[in-house]
């Protein structure tokens, strides 16, 4: 097989713009895995489009490699520099595999939901969904507003869990709806919020957690039918993706 080193390659310009910006991935339904981890988890789950990879990578990682090649519908070789031109990453490991983005529902069955209202830093983002799958969270629902799921970031944060864990994305018009039957509890200091440890949740619950700065919109507290808080010391605040912990490890309990 050939190997591309030309920036100008059809192959080599889609993958570049999937990887950084987030009107291509819209438009064309898709993303990119990149690395070793994400390439292993994606390559059993269907649905890649093409896969390239450096002659490095494949003495490195050949078991993956080789399970890419047999799930791929098209594949190419690709220079070490061409591999650092395409990559986000400060040391790219010189594979990577554009995906078509699942179909993605809450199943019929879930009970406990994380709901992340204006969290914008996709390292928190991705790092609530792998939370949400480490307690056995049923699924996750993005409101407008929040990092994209599919960026490369917000996908090295989850850790191959955004494949696994139902995630979906709504207005926070359409919350309401789609959350039909659960108790939505939303994190925030209110005179009226409860005291987390000492709130017994029920059999359908939902948990709002809202952006670094700005916290649950308006919108989104207005249909909470609960408050709770985390009750901290010597500390202003916790990040999103902290309290996200904190707060789904008593849902899980």
């Amino acid at each position: 097989m050939d190997i591309i080193s030309s920036k100008t390659n059809s192959a080599v310009r889609l993958l570049r713009e999937l990887l950084r910006e987030k009107k291509c991935r819209d438009e064309r339904e898709m993303f990119v895995a990149e690395g070793d981890h994400l390439c292993g988890e994606i390559a059993a789950l269907g649905g890649v489009e093409l896969f390239a990879y450096t002659e490095t990578a494949a003495r490195k990682y050949p078991e993956t490699v080789r399970k890419m090649l047999g799930s791929a519908e098209k594949t190419i070789v690709i220079t070490d520099a061409l591999s650092e031109y395409i990559s986000d990453t400060k040391a790219p490991q010189g594979m990577f595999a554009a995906v078509h983005k699942p179909e993605k529902r809450l199943p019929g069955n879930a009970r406990k939901i994380v709901v992340l209202d204006g969290v914008q830093d996709p390292g928190n983002v991705g790092t609530v969904i792998r939370t949400a799958e480490a307690f056995g969270i049923d699924g996750a629902v993005l409101l407008s507003g929040c990092a994209d799921v599919w960026s490369p970031k917000t996908l090295r944060a989850a850790m191959g869990s955004m494949f696994r864990l139902p995630v979906v994305g709504c207005s926070a018009g359409e919350l309401s709806e789609l959350l039909y039957g659960f108790s939505l509890y939303g994190a925030m200091l209110d005179d009226t919020a409860k005291r987390l440890g000492e709130v017994e949740f029920p059999e359908k619950t939902a948990i709002a957690i809202g952006s670094e700065g700005r916290g649950i919109s308006p919108e989104v507290a207005g249909i909470c039918g609960e408050k709770i808080y985390i009750p901290i010391k010597g500390a202003e605040s916790l990040n999103a993706a902290m309290a996200a912990a904190v707060l789904l490890w008593e849902l899980s309990k």
